[in-house]
């Protein structure tokens, strides 16, 4: 297949393109600018600016671009930060491209269900406002522009959890574990969705050739934990204790508004994708952290 790729040096992006290589996919893939050491020399690097000067028709367009939403208090200047590297950058992708993709895979985030702790979500539960829920919203609408009734486009939209794996959320976690000072999070009873890479990419993989993957899908792992198991299973996996808790009082301080998507936590279903028979490598979040720290 002659794939599109957007986010292709991120986290998610780094592991996705080294199986769509070894399956001998074409890649081309949107970059701020060309020459990113970062990606093999398979890869044909293009920008908004150029994308909009080729002449190609791509089989699949997978939208993985986005700047951490975690990363930084949520500042004006931030939000529009976050706003811009998935709503804009999207926006600009669709109209760049000469010819529209016949499959369109595109990311969003269980912050879409905005914040909560109470009830069970899934795709057709309707969100709490907030932030977050609007960032995803804007992100998810952006991907539905790119549909075409003329040459009947399909669309996925994977909502994901926290993505487990070497890289992403677990690198900076990793330290204050392995130095003793992991544990909950404020009481730690808030819901900890999760799904480890390797189905992140299973997943996406099994949506670029099965039709039945269409509209919107919970990508996270079966196994509903909340933070505190999280925390200890993780210590656990670092051979370390988790009894250090991180009081709400201080995440409300250092991040503001931001503090409430480490303090709070949807409960979240992934059985509509179960359903289409996708099984998971990694169900249970205990083995899943035990392969991502076997190495």
């Amino acid at each position: 297949m002659k794939v599109l790729i957007s986010g292709a040096t991120g986290f998610i992006g780094q592991t996705l393109l080294k199986s769509l290589l070894q399956n001998e996919h074409q890649v081309h893939a949107v970059v701020r600018s060309v020459n990113d050491r970062r990606l093999d020399a398979k890869v044909t690097q293009v920008t908004t600016e150029t994308l909009v000067q080729i002449d190609e028709e791509f089989d699949i367009f997978i939208n993985l671009a986005g700047e951490n939403i975690a990363a930084q208090p949520w500042t004006k200047k931030r939000k529009q930060a976050l706003f811009d590297s998935r709503v804009a950058l999207t926006n600009k992708i669709q109209k760049s491209l000469q010819h529209r993709p016949k499959r369109i895979i595109s990311m969003s985030a269980v912050g879409y269900y905005g914040v909560a702790r109470n009830g069970i979500f899934d795709e057709e539960t309707p969100p709490r406002e907030g932030f977050s829920h609007d960032l995803c919203l804007a992100w998810e609408n952006a991907a539905k522009a790119f549909q075409d009734a003329d040459i009947n486009t399909h669309l996925t939209i994977f909502r994901l959890g926290v993505v487990l794996g070497k890289g992403g959320a677990l690198k900076k976690m990793r330290l204050p574990f392995l130095l003793g000072m992991g544990g909950p999070i404020a009481d730690g009873k808030q819901w900890f969705p999760w799904v480890h890479i390797d189905d992140v990419v299973g997943a996406i993989t099994a949506a670029m050739s099965d039709d039945s993957y269409q509209g919107t899908f919970n990508l996270v792992a079966p196994e509903v934990v909340q933070q505190k198991q999280f925390a200890k299973y993780y210590a656990a996996s670092l051979n370390r204790p988790a009894f250090m808790p991180t009081p709400k009082w201080l995440l409300n301080l250092i991040f503001g508004e931001m503090a409430s998507l480490l303090t709070e936590g949807p409960k979240i279903t992934c059985h509509k994708l179960e359903n289409k028979g996708f099984s998971f490598q990694f169900g249970q979040l205990e083995r899943a952290l035990q392969d991502i720290e076997a190495d």
